[in-house]
């Protein structure tokens, strides 16, 4: 399955903050893309709320994040490649 995890990190918006979402993304993930500043989609056999638990274990108390699963009719603008990538697993 495909997840897309969106997060802001409110009051810190420093690299090492989003470094640490990174870090657990690629950690756990099968695969992933990064199509948007603050948005990856993730190639995944866990269920939403333990991504979610996953990235609340990095995030102060005040940051905010959305973590749901991917399924067609999707549509948007991103790079070819991340619609090559998310034609293959969804």
């Amino acid at each position: 399955m495909v997840l897309l995890i969106s997060y802001d990190l409110n009051n810190h918006e420093r690299p090492a903050s989003y470094q640490a979402v990174r870090a657990v993304i690629e950690r756990y993930a099968v695969s992933a893309r990064k199509p948007l500043y603050s948005q990856w989609l993730v190639e995944t056999v866990d269920e939403p709320q333990i991504w979610s638990e996953r990235i609340g274990a990095v995030a102060d108390a005040d940051d905010s994040w959305f973590v749901t699963r991917v399924q067609r009719p999707y549509q948007g603008w991103l790079p070819r490649d991340v619609w090559n990538w998310l034609a293959l697993r969804v």
